[in-house]
């Protein structure tokens, strides 16, 4: 199963080797007939110019990459019927049906209403509309694919999280300016690293695995609200995302995670069911679809003492799977995510419902740490917080204090998106690269100093 993101929704459509342009354009049209794609299929997101950034080309074989819950993105005729409508499903035309609601007024019936008594699942087609003749071991095969047992979180491959010190206390303390009675998240940027097993002195094994160092967080524009957050969709905000990236990667860093921060809850409440369904779908980002991922999601917000606490997860694989082909919803309880009625979800022997959020859950150890990078600069897209070329000044002056050097001050992911308001990316880029080896070229320390308005003392 491989997901379609379009401009109309996401479309899940069944796919089997080989991956190709061809082999996706006949998938869906048998899954999900009358969708007209306009443009080239990218597996990565359409950059701000509406450009492909890495296309699928005509003719090439792409199986290599083919993965369970694979996100492809392209763009569709607005007529195209909607994912999950009637005019998608493959089930063929059927007469008109219609129903009498309780106010006394006649409609149509869903397309799942209409077929709720021939369906092999709720949503789905008859099973004679998928294949003529059926086997008992056939059906069973194909029934057991839609049925999922929870297993619960089990272990992350993850041993632990370093958070930049500087960084987790701005966080925090922004938080506590908020009373702890909003929501607010971020990216996390920085590295990945393994270590083997090591013998002790005593010589026991110290097991080894994944770590994971955070050195700098990205507060996209948001809308925060106490029951959560929405992240801007406007073209202003995808560039200022385009930049972040791009300094992260002439940084050597890319992202890692995600942090979010909440008010306090009930016992018990750790997940709300769109902060599961957010982190999931960015692991699945991360991995490409179902996959290895060591993509981190931190959450902070305060106990009954009032202190500031952080806890580090990931989710399981199978919640990744779940997600992937649409088994988890919503739920009106917000603790749980609702098994979607084409899905058979068994908890402990027994059909579920509903799961709560806890059973997704792999916990992480974390802890605080100095980075590589300074975290002095006022952060962007906070209120209160300005960003400013006195600013600039203030923090490049201290070059040649406390042992620092003009880089070592330069070395501030914010202060770096603040100069791509003014500099071409290349030429940002050019300044990540010098000032991440300590050593950039006079021409651009010139520029930079000139620009914050310094004597050239620097």
């Amino acid at each position: 199963m491989i997901r379609l993101r379009t401009n109309v929704g996401v479309y899940r459509v069944p796919l089997s080797p080989p991956l190709t342009t061809s082999s996706v354009m006949s998938a869906l049209a048998a899954s999900a007939p009358g969708v007209v794609v306009t443009s080239p299929m990218s597996f990565s997101p359409y950059s701000e110019g509406n450009e492909p950034k890495d296309p699928l080309v005509e003719g090439s074989d792409y199986t290599h990459r083919l993965s369970n819950g694979l996100m492809i993105y392209t763009f569709v005729s607005p007529e195209s019927p909607s994912p999950g409508s009637a005019a998608s499903s493959t089930a063929g035309p059927k007469k008109a049906s219609v129903k009498v609601n309780k106010d006394g007024s006649i409609s149509a019936l869903s397309y799942a209403e209409a077929n709720k008594d021939s369906a092999f699942r709720p949503g789905m087609m008859p099973l004679s509309s998928m294949k003529k003749h059926w086997t008992l071991a056939e059906f069973m095969e194909m029934d057991d694919t839609f049925v999922f047992k929870i297993k619960g979180g089990g272990q992350s491959s993850v041993m632990n999280v370093r958070m930049e010190q500087n960084e987790a206390q701005s966080f925090q303390a922004y938080m506590r300016d908020q009373t702890f009675q909003t929501c607010r998240m971020g990216y996390l940027y920085g590295t990945v690293g393994e270590v083997e097993d090591v013998k002790g002195d005593d010589g026991k094994t110290v097991e080894g695995g994944t770590h994971v160092n955070v050195e700098f967080v990205y507060e996209p524009q948001q809308t925060c609200e106490p029951e959560g957050f929405e992240i801007a969709d406007t073209e202003e905000a995808e560039k200022e995302q385009d930049l972040v990236d791009m300094i992260a990667t002439s940084l050597g860093f890319k992202k890692v995670g995600w942090i979010f921060g909440h008010p306090p809850r009930e016992d018990g409440f750790i997940f709300s069911g769109e902060e599961i369904l957010t982190a999931a779908e960015l692991q699945l980002e991360d991995a490409g679809g179902v996959g290895d991922t060591s993509f981190m999601t931190i959450k902070c917000t305060c106990n009954e003492e009032g202190n500031a606490t952080f806890d580090a997860f990931t989710l399981s694989k199978q919640c990744m799977e779940m997600v992937a082909e649409g088994a988890l919803e919503l739920s009106p309880s917000p603790g749980f995510l609702t098994v979607n009625e084409t899905f058979t979800a068994m908890v402990e022997g027994k059909p579920a419902s509903r799961v709560d959020n806890t059973f997704w859950l792999q916990n992480v150890a974390i802890k605080q740490g100095e980075g590589s990078m300074r975290g002095w600069f006022p952060k962007v897209n906070r209120d209160g917080s300005v960003q400013t070329h006195d600013a600039l000044k203030s923090q490049l002056s201290q070059s040649g204090k406390k042992g620092f050097k003009f880089e070592d001050c330069l070395l501030d992911f914010q202060a770096l998106l603040y100069l791509t308001k003014f500099l071409a990316k290349e030429d940002v880029s050019a300044i990540c690269e010098g000032a991440k080896v300590g050593k950039v070229e006079e021409g651009w320390k010139v520029l930079v100093a000139s620009m914050a308005g310094m004597d050239g003392s620097y």
